[in-house]
């Protein structure tokens, strides 16, 4: 049975990305970069397909412009818009899910706590027993050191554990770790996906798998 379930939080418990794509364009417009010239869909698809750290160094070096004010602009912006994201549809019932189950939902996610805040405010908190956020001092996913640490302080059986992210990475970093990965791709934005254990274009069809192992 799977049951130990391992959450990304961007583009997978909240529908943050219309929000952070909102915020980098608007950045790019302080740094004086012509609304006209700003493709809302080039920069999701890199902020999906990689990360938004790819997205800075990329459209810095394509408009010519300075990579740490982008960074910073872009931090500033996307941490006051994100705040109006909801949870995705199905995502509390998949939480309750695995704790009806008797097993455990953990927070693994590159935003700080403010993922935490936001949960604690659609009652989601307290369906997770534990949590890595970049507050803490962990390599990035896809290396798995995060997962890994909460797995050996939780005790988590390995082979009852699965890895839900939006992206390729999310899908490696359950890999490196020797769990299962789920890709939750809901616009078929994701090309290359790790070969995921499964993939889903809805929370709430992991339902039926999860009900099923």
């Amino acid at each position: 049975m799977i049951n130990q379930l391992f959450w990304d939080f961007d583009g997978t418990l909240f529908d943050t990305y219309p929000k952070m794509v909102t915020a980098f364009a608007q950045a790019l417009g302080d740094l004086e970069i012509d609304d006209v010239e700003i493709d809302k869909v080039q920069i999701y698809t890199i902020m999906r397909q990689h990360d938004v750290g790819t997205a800075i160094r990329k459209f810095s070096a394509f408009y010519g412009i300075d990579e740490k004010k982008l960074r910073k602009l872009n931090k500033q912006y996307q941490t006051t818009l994100v705040e109006d994201a909801l949870p995705f549809p199905g995502a509390k019932e998949v939480l309750e899910l695995a704790t009806s189950m008797n097993g455990r939902n953990f927070l693994l996610t590159h935003r700080d706590d403010q993922a935490k805040t936001m949960l604690k405010k659609f009652d989601l908190l307290d369906s997770f027993s534990g949590f890595v956020t970049s507050n803490q001092d962990f390599p990035r996913k896809p290396k798995p050191d995060s997962i890994n640490w909460l797995i050996e302080t939780n005790h988590v059986d390995r082979k009852k554990a699965i890895m839900i992210g939006d992206r390729k990475l999310d899908v490696a970093a359950g890999h490196n770790a020797n769990i299962a990965s789920c890709l939750f791709d809901p616009d078929g934005t994701i090309v290359d996906s790790g070969d995921p254990e499964i993939r889903v274009t809805e929370i709430n069809e992991l339902v039926p798998w999860l009900t099923n192992k």
